[in-house]
């Protein structure tokens, strides 16, 4: 199912549309990327983190990291839908990693201890990625 992004933006909630465009129109829109349909992009926003944005043309996919439940589209997928139709400069070109999930079999695998000590090092040698996380998975169960 191949996806225009004028249909993407035809599914949201007029505020949320609003709201989607000003974000856009304020250069929240950043680390913009384009390969083969697919755009992903981080959105600033009110949280600490911005928001990590995916829009897969081909497959007629998107997602946000963002908490939003309301509607179908929220304004983090808006911003970017409207950067790539206003300012499709602001999108590099790249080859972007498969959207396929991660193999998490081997993390399974591991005992309730050595995934804690997995955290700990990940928390350690990488503490934004496991802040980001933290901060987002809070704000799905506010």
């Amino acid at each position: 199912m191949r996806l225009e992004l004028e249909s993407l933006l035809a599914l949201a909630d007029e505020k949320v549309l609003e709201r989607g465009k000003a974000l856009f129109l304020h250069g929240a829109v950043k680390e913009a990327a384009r390969s083969r349909g697919r755009l992903q992009a981080r959105v600033e926003g009110s949280a600490p983190f911005p928001y990590r944005v995916e829009i897969n043309l081909s497959k007629g996919k998107w997602q946000c990291s963002c908490p939003y439940t309301w509607g179908p589209v929220c304004k983090h997928v808006v911003a970017v839908a409207f950067a790539a139709l206003e300012a499709p400069e602001i999108f590099s070109r790249k080859k972007l990693g498969k959207s396929t999930p991660v193999n998490l079999g081997p993390l399974l695998e591991l005992s309730d201890d050595e995934l804690l000590r997995f955290l700990w090092q990940l928390a350690e040698e990488r503490p934004e990625v496991l802040e980001e996380f933290a901060y987002n998975l809070m704000q799905r169960y506010e």
